[in-house]
């Protein structure tokens, strides 16, 4: 093991970060393929066995072949794995594995939301903190537009998973370029975006016995090849802000062989148009039928990579008739050996390539399982003030395993009915604990579905002191009122209780019928308005008492008609004044008294007529009839008879103690004379 190690004449070269020559190449075997990762496996040997392993993982290592054509094919990756293998020929000797470094992205799994971001913006954020080792890292060829995603959740799954699924979504296809040093992710959509081989053509040429045809690269083997595959796509989808609208859409492929229109249905497509569908359905034929062209090759064209265009020249084969792009390729290289005394072996290269015709689609396939959410999750609501809500009554919600603080799409909330403008709907708090569910397990679809209770957000009673008691109630917006209504189900103490916090307005279009058992109290803290369309009844089973603090009127658009089954006692503590614009009609079924303390006032402009059988009027200390020509007083002193003139027409009975006066009396009476002004005394 005295011989120092140069691989600087040979084919192959190894460079690594331990630096020139610290490892030497033996052997490599690469495969690398289009939207995959490649592999590079490297037997190494070096002169020394403590090598420091600390020193090449995660560093770059690059592979350089000298080929016919093409003096420099270097093969670059990252070391993900190093293994000492004990001693070998007259070396130590290690084994390599390269990774590009987009692998590292299939080392961490995450959980994060993005918003109203293109495939494009979230590939860039996603895959920057890998990319830094080397530069360029990541090169964009692609000729297509894509629309700016409203929601997209990397859910329980590494960032390489989320990128391929992403990539295969919006039909994105993936290679790597390789230079010394460094290696670059290569993103298309189209075959006009793929290089050429450096070159452009190679030669199939078929040869026997192993010999070579040529001293420059070439294909040995060529077998085409196809597959049947799916003709027909049809998809659906549904947008609940166009329930009634079509979203169905097809595709069929252009397949001529026997059974190529088999037709494959799926829903929901994952479009929210059926213009947007009918570029799916496109994109998912595509993938299903670039499925079918194959040409498997062999040869020493280790210039030949993925993602490059060959146009095959030399011997004809059928089928092999357009350029073609290299979807897949194997790499073998074995150096010459270092061992003392074999320096006559030669270097050895084998490889085998899949080709696909550049008039075949090329699409990348539908591989990278959609991550499922298992079950409800909850949330806490988030947004701005207390209640922040759309036109659609959706919120937005921040998920436990959402480190970055960041929120969801606005998620419907499921209601207890929901109608066309009618049905429940109560909006989630911001701070409340809700319930998500998500569409066919699609962590990009959510659905709120209920509320939790938590150690934060207690229960409106305590519990389990309450546990009877079943309750509706809400929280006053920018307040600290609520409105209620609960219900208490423990045996005898049944209650329904109703709060409001300020008004309460009921509309019943028909009738409303109201029972109680027993009683009802009704307070009312300042006014009460009723107002009855056609008839009033209320019906007293036995007394009714109203109070009334100050004044009452009642208005009577006719007639109003009172029936006291027993007594009537009208109290007024002042005046009591009644207005009657037509006629008074009084009748009384017995005895009628008038008790006035004061005095009594009877003003009527026409006449006054009283019919009874005895009629007598009372005066305890003056009794005055007055008329226009005289007046009649009756007091203690007697009756005073005055007026210009007096007659008397009739008889005239005198009784009593006036004896003396009858025949003066009589006669006047008789004679129908004046009366003397002051009758004669007895006596004088």
């Amino acid at each position: 093991m005295n011989a120092r190690f140069k691989q600087d004449e040979r084919m192959g070269h190894l460079q690594t970060a331990l630096g020139a020559n610290t490892l030497v190449l033996l052997r490599m075997n690469t495969e690398e393929h289009v939207n995959d990762l490649f592999t590079i496996r490297v037997d190494a040997l070096a002169e020394r066995n403590d090598l420091d392993f600390d020193a090449l993982i995660g560093t770059h290592a690059t592979v350089e072949l000298t080929s016919y054509d093409n003096p420099d094919v270097p093969f670059d990756g990252i070391i993900s794995e190093v293994n000492f293998d004990g001693l070998h020929e007259n070396g130590w000797r290690y084994t390599l594995t390269l990774k590009p470094w987009m692998w590292l992205a299939g080392l961490r799994r995450n959980q994060r939301i993005y918003h109203e971001k293109t495939v494009v913006e979230i590939l860039d954020e996603l895959l920057a903190p890998y990319s830094g080792l080397g530069e360029p890292a990541m090169e964009k060829r692609l000729t297509g537009s894509y629309p700016t995603l409203e929601y997209t959740v990397q859910y329980r799954e590494s960032d390489l998973d989320f990128a391929t699924r992403l990539m295969e979504r919006f039909g994105i296809s993936y290679h790597f370029k390789h230079d010394q040093g460094s290696h670059t992710l290569v993103l298309t959509d189209a075959i006009t975006s793929h290089d050429s081989l450096p070159g452009a053509a190679r030669l199939f040429k078929i040869v026997a016995d192993g010999n070579r045809a040529t001293d420059e690269e070439h294909f040995t083997e060529m077998r085409p090849g196809r597959r049947l595959t799916t003709g027909g796509i049809r998809l659906t989808d549904y947008n609940f802000k166009k329930p009634t609208a079509s979203m169905e859409t097809d595709r069929m492929g252009d397949a001529a062989y026997m059974q190529g229109q088999i037709e494959s249905y799926d829903y929901p497509g994952d479009y929210f148009d059926q213009g947007t569908g009918k570029l799916v359905a496109r994109l998912r034929t595509l993938q299903e039928r670039g499925q079918d062209h194959r040409h498997q090759a062999k040869g020493d064209v280790a210039s030949m990579r993925a993602g490059l265009i060959v146009d095959i020249t030399g011997d004809s084969v059928t089928g092999v008739d357009d350029p073609c792009v290299c979807l897949s390729a194997s790499h073998s290289f074995a150096t010459a050996s270092f061992a003392s005394g074999q320096g006559n072996s030669e270097p050895t290269y084998e490889g085998s390539y899949v080709l696909l015709p550049i008039s075949a689609p090329l699409a990348p396939e539908r591989k990278t399982k959609l991550p499922i959410v298992h079950g409800p999750q909850t949330a806490v609501v988030v947004g701005e003030g207390e209640i922040d809500c759309d036109e659609y009554g959706r919120i937005l919600v921040h998920f436990h395993w959402d480190l970055d603080n960041r929120y969801s799409m606005r998620c419907r909330v499921s209601q207890n009915w929901a109608g066309k403008g009618w049905g429940g709907m109560v909006i989630p708090r911001i701070g409340m604990e809700v319930v998500v569910e998500f569409l066919e397990g699609n962590p990009d679809k959510p659905l709120v579905t209920g509320c939790v209770y938590n150690g934060k957000n207690d229960v409106p009673y305590p519990l389990p002191a309450n546990k009877t008691k079943s309750t509706f109630k809400t929280d006053t917006h920018k307040g600290g009122g609520f409105n209620e209504l609960m219900f208490e189900d423990e045996k005898d103490q049944e209650l329904i209780y109703m709060h409001g916090q300020k008004d309460q307005q009921i509309d019943i279009l028909n009738d409303r019928n109201k029972t109680i058992g027993q009683d009802q109290s009704e307070s009312v803290g300042r006014d009460k308005s009723i107002s009855v369309g056609q008839d009033h009844t209320e019906v007293v089973g036995r007394d009714e008492t109203i109070n009334i603090g100050r004044d009452v009127q009642y208005t009577v658009g006719q007639n109003q008609i009172e029936n006291y089954g027993k007594d009537h006692v009208h109290n007024v503590a002042n005046i009591h004044k009644q207005d009657i614009f037509a006629d008074h009609l009084t009748q009384v079924g017995r005895n009628a008294e008038h008790t006035v303390l004061g005095k009594s006032t009877l003003n009527v402009n026409q006449s006054i007529t009283n019919n009874t059988k005895v009629h007598t009027l009372m005066a305890f200390e003056k009794f005055v009839i007055k008329g226009p020509g005289g007046k009649i007083t009756l007091d203690a002193s007697g009756v005073t008879i005055e007026g210009a003139q007096i007659k008397l027409k009739g008889n005239v009975s005198m009784g009593g103690s006036g004896g003396s006066q009858v025949p003066t009396l009589q006669g006047a009476a008789n004679a129908g004379l004046p009366l003397v002004e002051e009758c004669p005394k007895e006596g004088e």
